[in-house]
């Protein structure tokens, strides 16, 4: 006997059965953010941390601070595979800060990218003294910020 032969007497219908298929793929929680690089922005300025967490969010998981102090304490929590650095700051500057967080345990080979508006050769200079893993001037070009950070998280900085 063929199994087209057989009759269960089981008619079944999709319809008939009350599945809720209708979810979102937000509402799951699939551990992405564990796979996901993670990504601290620290900058005084509001607007440029707006404008760059929306650039990274859903390639990255980001955290950001507005001052280095913050920066600092937000570290005691967090762990970030790249920092982005505002060069300049009021309080302590990203030269500063980034010696800071050099000095903390576990953060001493964090790549490190410097972001500032300023394009003076000495402060350039100055800055590359410093051996971050990038440079970037403001306003960030979106795609060299995305490829400065993936070149930081592939080169093990």
């Amino acid at each position: 006997m063929m199994s087209d032969d057989l009759d269960l007497g089981m008619d079944l219908n999709l319809d008939d059965l009350d599945l809720d298929l209708d979810f979102d793929l937000d509402d799951l929680d699939l551990g992405l953010d564990d796979l996901r690089s993670k990504v601290m922005v620290i900058d005084d300025d509001a607007g440029t941390l707006r404008s760059i967490k929306s650039i990274l969010d859903g390639v990255y998981v980001v955290s950001v601070a507005n001052s280095g102090k913050k920066a600092l304490d937000l570290l005691a929590i967090e762990k970030p595979d790249v920092i982005l650095l505002d060069y300049e700051m009021p309080m302590m500057n990203g030269p500063e800060t980034m010696q800071k967080i050099r000095m903390k345990p576990g953060f001493k080979d964090t790549p490190i990218i410097f972001l500032t508006g300023v394009n003076d050769r000495s402060q350039i200079a100055a800055a590359l003294a410093l051996r971050p893993a990038g440079y970037l001037l403001k306003p960030v070009n979106q795609s060299k910020l995305l490829m400065t950070i993936l070149d930081a998280l592939n080169s093990g900085a």
